[in-house]
């Protein structure tokens, strides 16, 4: 009459950058590597969403775009230091983050998810050959100042 116990987890995330350069194949070892940690530790990956090469918020080692990867995963604890040690080890990842998202999900209940590649965003500034020979400056013609008289 007494019910199984659940196995009660911690579900992660943890947000990486790797160099632009990189190929798809060096992509999908690490998160292979990645995923091995992980189940090694005791935990379980339920999805990788590989978000293409994108333009970061600030230029990394003097590069200014870089692929995301997002794993999202269930463990205890100590499986966050572990990847992320992994993480520093590895010379193309730039910067990562890991965020605990909720305490108390059932291990077994939790439904692996299929890995997802998503398309990447184009960029939002138009072509030289859009915006014109010296950009989008309106009407106002060099010399004269918006303020008022001078």
């Amino acid at each position: 009459m007494a019910e199984a116990q659940k196995r009660l987890a911690r579900e992660y995330e943890t947000i990486y950058l790797l160099k632009a350069e990189t190929p798809d194949d060096q992509v999908d070892e690490i998160k292979e590597r990645l995923r091995a940690v992980v189940t090694r530790e005791g935990g379980k990956v339920i999805k990788f969403t590989n978000q293409g090469k994108r333009k970061t918020a600030f230029p990394i080692a003097k590069n200014a775009r870089a692929v995301y990867v997002h794993c999202l995963y269930l463990g205890n604890p100590g499986i966050v230091a572990e990847l992320e040690r992994n993480l520093k080890m590895i010379d193309i990842v730039q910067k990562f983050q890991s965020i605990r998202l909720s305490e108390g999900v059932d291990f077994e209940g939790r439904q692996v998810e299929q890995d997802v590649k998503l398309t990447p965003v184009e960029d939002e500034q138009p072509k030289r050959e859009e915006r014109g020979e010296f950009g989008d400056r309106g009407d106002e013609s060099f010399g004269e100042s918006a303020g008022g008289e001078e």
